[in-house]
């Protein structure tokens, strides 16, 4: 029973130390530059043990991308009740997921530069990139929507451009920071909402 226990709580405990440990490599040396071998060295297991877990590179990429999900969900916090009009808690949330990203720099600098940034992409990352875009563009772009119908947000708003600005404007924030740390980005995705807030909705929330 004891040995059952344990395993128990040194099975995630390792899991969450490979998966770490990944994420660092891959995004200091990129996804072809990292072993499986360097993987386990740095989260202080053998390469046997690694395997148990993740019986190769790209289902460890899998557990990686799963991870980035489950932090990008828990910036959200779905359990919160978000206040005012669909946009205002949409523009929240924007907010939210940004601050989030500026306090992790290797996950994103992963999927900046350590994932993407080659033409022989694993076809796990782009299956997930391709996902992710096509969630959060929908995700966003119906609360958008949500908020023109009530009349809450100008008739005029077209709900799925908007999205896809401000996706890029993320994306692009990020670059910006990879490149100089010292940039906030916070700030810079708060003045835009702040300007969205005042031009979009029909009324001050």
């Amino acid at each position: 029973m004891a040995r059952t226990r344990d395993a128990e709580v040194t099975g995630p405990a390792s899991r969450a130390r490979i998966i770490g440990a990944a994420i660092t490599l891959f995004a200091a040396n990129g996804y072809p530059g990292t072993s499986l071998i360097a993987v386990a060295r740095a989260a202080g297991i053998s390469q046997s043990g690694l395997l148990h877990h993740f019986p190769d590179k790209e289902v460890l990429l899998t557990g990686v991308l799963a991870e980035m999900d489950r932090q990008t969900l828990e910036s959200v916090d779905a359990d919160r009740e978000y206040e005012g009009p669909a946009l205002v808690r949409a523009f929240d949330i924007i907010e939210a997921i940004v601050a989030r990203n500026q306090q992790n720099r290797e996950l994103i600098k992963l999927v900046h530069v350590g994932i993407f940034n080659t033409d022989n992409a694993p076809e796990a990352a782009r299956v997930w990139a391709q996902e992710r875009l096509h969630r959060m563009r929908t995700d966003l772009s119906g609360l958008i929507e949500q908020a023109v119908s009530a009349g809450e947000a100008r008739a005029d708003v077209d709900p799925a451009a908007l999205a896809s600005v401000i996706i890029a404007t993320i994306s692009g924030l990020e670059e910006q920071w990879l490149i100089d740390d010292s940039f906030d980005m916070v700030s810079a995705i708060r003045g835009l909402t702040d300007i969205l807030r005042r031009d979009l909705l029909s009324s001050s929330p």
